[in-house]
């Protein structure tokens, strides 16, 4: 149906974050459930919440997302980082071949050369997760309708509004758009 032929989750789990205790914790978005290899993880602030009817329309962007458009988001990353490694890489070998006694100067065009690089390479990051997450929204929309999407987000929006006046906020991770962003980006055009 979603075009991710021979593809079905083995497992179903209920949990706040994943990648414990490898680099680092990454919250599980409520409203994007992640895929790891054929486990489907779920935040439990959605558990016993959503109507079954529902759940094809939660899980079709985030199965779009990980079987499908993960692989580019991985390409592109290693990209965006590559200026990065190559001017690490071209300052030691000139500060090697042309200033064998001067460490000094390596160290202050390799620093600060260096944090610029890789802060522009992780916000580029940030960016293209957020433009792919979008992008698999728009393909869900077009196997299961851009209504059924947008009223499922509507709901879940409900849903996130009710706890925060609860004082119980939605955990959030960078790299998602909000649902705000996520029903402008199938409303428009």
């Amino acid at each position: 149906m979603l075009g991710l032929t021979g593809f079905s989750p083995a497992t179903a789990s209920w949990e706040h974050v994943t990648h414990v205790g490898m680099r680092g914790a990454k919250v599980v978005t409520p409203h994007f459930p992640v895929l790891e290899d054929a486990k489907l993880i779920i935040s439990p602030i959605l558990q016993g919440r959503v109507a079954a009817e529902d759940w094809g329309s939660i899980l079709a962007p985030s199965l779009i997302f990980y079987r499908r458009l993960r692989r580019s988001y991985n390409i592109r990353v290693l990209i965006s980082f590559l200026p990065a490694l190559l001017f690490v890489l071209g300052l030691l070998v000139f500060g090697l071949l042309f200033m064998p006694h001067s460490s000094d100067a390596i160290v202050v065009g390799f620093v600060p050369g260096s944090i610029a690089l890789v802060l522009l390479g992780a916000y580029s990051m940030l960016r293209l997760g957020l433009s792919l997450v979008l992008k698999a929204d728009r393909e869900a929309a077009l196997v299961i309708g851009s209504l059924s999407l947008i009223n499922v987000l509507r709901k879940l929006e409900s849903l996130r509004e009710h706890d925060a006046s609860q004082g119980n906020d939605w955990p959030e991770y960078g790299d998602h758009p909000s649902i705000t962003k996520r029903i402008a980006n199938l409303q428009s055009p």
